[in-house]
């Protein structure tokens, strides 16, 4: 007998930051998914067999957190007293892990659950949830959960970290996602804010406390399906973004041209910024290019925000 499971991957769309220091973010998960298919074995071997890194083999006894299978195997740690043989692990992504997307959180999630299912373990979301929290920040040294959120639950989800709280608003709304070409690692672009604001300490709690209130007011309105006023607020917010310094004269660029596209209710950059994506709330013809014209590396990423969350079988 064989398990499978596959989590979804995600965008912020408000709470960048804030979430770190106990404020609530809003996350949305994207069809965009990572699946894990596990077989059992019947010696102590781990093999790991992945669509975009390749192949990886150790004894069970033996298991050392290493990349590219850093998140896989931390959740194999996670469980590693209740292991008494190996398995198989195959990886299939939908999606690269260099565009960002909540890949890290998604096959957290997803080796998690495998495993949990595996081992016959009830797992509850929230248990899920603060399970993927510790692989990502025993892998990156932070994180704060929010991707892992939405990989466990789906739509769209109102989440705080301190203490932890989550809800799911069963909400869909078209996306426009461009991608810079680029991507700085979040660990890299927090330590860049810390560093930014490390003489202006009083200043960086008021801004991020700001964007917390971004979030807190998103929230209201994504529940009322206001889509106009919730663009309003990604606007909004994105100035905070620029503050911060994490934004860039491409990014900047990319955030404009959506905002002037007459399906575009608001746009920011999603995520720890210095690269990686802009959203833009709402959808676009297939044949806008806007800067893709003018920027080397610059693409559209076709997404959409999905209702599907974890799913975990046997097969």
């Amino acid at each position: 007998m064989r398990f499978k499971a596959s989590a979804p991957g995600s965008l912020m769309l408000l709470g960048e930051y804030a979430v770190l220091y106990g404020k609530p973010a809003l996350v949305c998960a994207i069809d965009k998914r990572i699946t894990v298919t596990l077989t059992p074995r019947v010696d102590r071997r781990i093999e790991i067999q992945s669509s975009i890194y390749g192949h990886y083999s150790t004894e069970l006894s033996q298991l050392q957190i290493e990349k590219p299978f850093h998140f896989a195997l931390s959740a194999l740690r996670y469980y590693q007293v209740k292991l008494k043989r190996g398995c198989d692990i195959d990886i299939a992504t939908e999606f690269s892990d260099k565009i960002g997307l909540g890949s890290s959180a998604a096959v957290t999630v997803a080796m998690l659950a495998v495993i949990a299912a595996w081992l016959e373990i009830r797992v509850t979301p929230l248990d899920l949830i603060r399970q993927g929290r510790n692989v990502v920040q025993h892998v990156q040294g932070m994180g704060s959960g929010a991707d892992v959120a939405a990989s466990v639950y789906g739509g769209i989800v109102n989440y705080r970290a301190q203490p932890l709280k989550t809800e799911k608003i069963p909400i869909t709304c078209p996306l426009t996602v461009l991608y810079a070409g680029y991507k700085t690692p979040t660990a890299e672009v927090i330590k860049h804010v810390q560093r930014r604001f490390s003489a202006y300490p009083v200043l960086l709690r008021d801004i991020c406390h700001s964007v917390g209130q971004c979030a807190v007011e998103g929230v209201n309105f994504a529940r009322k399906e206001d889509w106009i006023k919730l663009g309003d607020i990604m606007n909004i917010q994105q100035g905070m973004m620029e503050s911060l310094g994490v934004s860039s004269s491409l990014l900047h660029d990319m955030v404009e041209d959506l905002r002037k596209q007459p399906g575009i209710l608001g746009a920011k950059i999603s995520g720890s910024g210095m690269g990686d994506c802009v959203i833009g709330l709402g959808g676009l013809p297939d044949s806008y290019s806007g800067v893709l014209i003018d920027h080397v590396g610059v693409q559209r990423i076709p997404v959409m925000m999905t209702l599907e969350g974890v799913d975990c079988e046997k097969i």
